[in-house]
C-alpha cells in the first residue's frame, strides 16, 4: 500500500480510469468533479421523458485491450448493446450508470470546482470556489477538457497549459425532444450535407422512458455559429430541422430540453496519449491527449496512472 496522496481533477472517463488503476495499485485517491455527477460528456440527465443521455449516445471498441475492458463492464452489466447504433455500447440503464458503477467508493468531491492550483515542497494544493483548500497531495491529474486545463495550469505549470492551448475544441448543441405518442412515421436518412442536424437517435419509449424520445444532435458548423443562442431558439431551430426530414407534420412535442456542450469535441493534432511534468508529480489526461473518442479518454487515464506508479517504483 502506498501512502502517496493523489489527487483528480475531472469525474469522466480519463479521470475515473486514472482513479481506478491507482486505487487497485493501493493508491490512496481523491477525485474533484465540479459537477453535482460523474461522466463528463457521458452524463445522463433526469427528465420526465427518463434518464436521457446528454452527451455520448454509445461508443465503440475496436482496440484489442479496450474490447477486453468493455467485455468485463458487459459482464458486470454496466453495458448493453446500443439499439439505435449497432455494434456499440451504451451504459446501462444510461452512461452516466457505467461512470457512476466505475468510480464506487473512491473518494469524489462533487460540486466542487477546482479554480487554481499551488504547488511547494508539500505538493499540490488544490483551492476550490469556496475558497476552500485541499491537500497538500503529492501527485495530481488533472483530466478535463483542454481549454479548462489550459485555465488552470496557465500559472503553475505553463509548458503544458501551452500544449493545451493547441487544442481547438468544438461545440456541441443537442436537444430532446419527448413524444407521449410515438411518431406514426419514420424519418427520413439525415443528409450527409445537413447544414443544422448531424444526427438523430431514438430512444424507444419503454418502462423507463415514459416517451418516445429523439435526441437530436447539431451539426458541428451550426453548433460553433450558434454557441451563444438562447436555448429556446436553439430548440425551434432543431425542430424545425427535423420537422423537415418527417414525412407529414411532425405533431408538437411533449417535452424538450437543450443541452450545450461548450467544449464537445477535439484532440492534439498528434496524440500523446497524456502530459506530464514528472519531477513535479503533475499528469495531465483526456480524450483530447489521445484519440478524442471515449476509448481515448479511457486510454489516457491509465496512462496517466501508469506514469505516477511506475514513477514511484523507481
Amino acid at each position: 500500500m502506498s501512502s502517496s496522496k493523489i489527487a483528480i481533477i475531472g469525474a469522466g472517463m480519463a479521470g475515473i480510469t486514472a482513479a481506478r488503476t491507482l486505487t487497485a495499485a493501493g493508491y490512496p485517491v481523491q477525485v474533484f468533479e465540479k459537477s453535482r455527477g460523474s461522466g463528463g460528456r457521458l452524463a445522463s440527465k433526469r427528465s420526465d421523458m427518463g434518464r436521457v443521455n446528454l452527451g455520448a449516445q454509445s461508443f465503440s471498441a475496436h482496440e484489442h485491450e479496450f474490447t477486453l475492458q468493455v467485455q468485463n463492464w458487459l459482464h458486470s452489466d454496466w453495458l448493453e448493446p446500443s439499439v439505435s447504433q449497432p455494434h456499440e455500447w451504451k451504459g446501462s440503464p444510461y452512461m452516466s450508470a457505467l461512470t457512476r458503477n466505475l468510480l464506487g467508493n473512491i473518494t469524489t468531491h462533487f460540486a466542487c470546482e477546482i479554480r487554481s492550483l499551488s504547488h511547494d515542497d508539500n505538493g499540490w494544493s488544490l483551492h476550490d470556489q469556496h475558497q476552500q483548500i485541499h491537500g497538500p497531495f503529492e501527485q495530481l491529474v488533472v483530466a478535463i477538457p483542454a481549454p479548462q486545463a489550459q485555465a488552470l495550469l496557465r500559472d503553475c505549470a505553463p509548458d503544458l497549459a501551452e500544449h493545451a492551448a493547441q487544442v481547438q475544441m468544438q461545440p456541441v448543441w443537442m436537444v430532446a425532444l419527448g413524444f407521449k405518442e410515438p411518431l406514426a412515421h419514420a424519418f427520413e436518412q439525415t443528409p450527409n450535407d445537413n447544414k443544422v442536424l448531424a444526427h438523430i437517435i431514438e430512444t424507444p419509449q419503454d418502462a423507463d422512458h415514459p416517451m418516445q424520445t429523439w435526441m437530436l444532435r447539431a451539426s458541428d458548423a451550426w453548433s460553433e455559429q450558434h454557441l451563444e443562442d438562447d436555448i429556446e431558439q436553439v430548440l425551434l431551430a432543431l425542430r424545425d430541422a427535423l420537422s423537415a426530414l418527417y414525412p407529414a407534420q411532425l405533431p408538437e412535442h411533449d417535452s424538450a430540453f437543450a443541452h450545450r456542450w461548450r467544449y464537445g469535441l477535439g484532440a492534439l493534432s498528434h496524440p500523446v496519449g497524456h502530459l506530464t511534468d514528472v519531477p513535479r508529480g503533475l499528469c495531465i489526461a483526456g480524450d483530447w491527449c489521445s484519440t478524442g473518442d471515449v476509448y481515448g479518454a479511457w486510454r489516457s487515464g491509465q496512462q496517466a496512472a501508469q506514469q505516477i506508479i511506475e514513477q514511484a517504483a523507481h
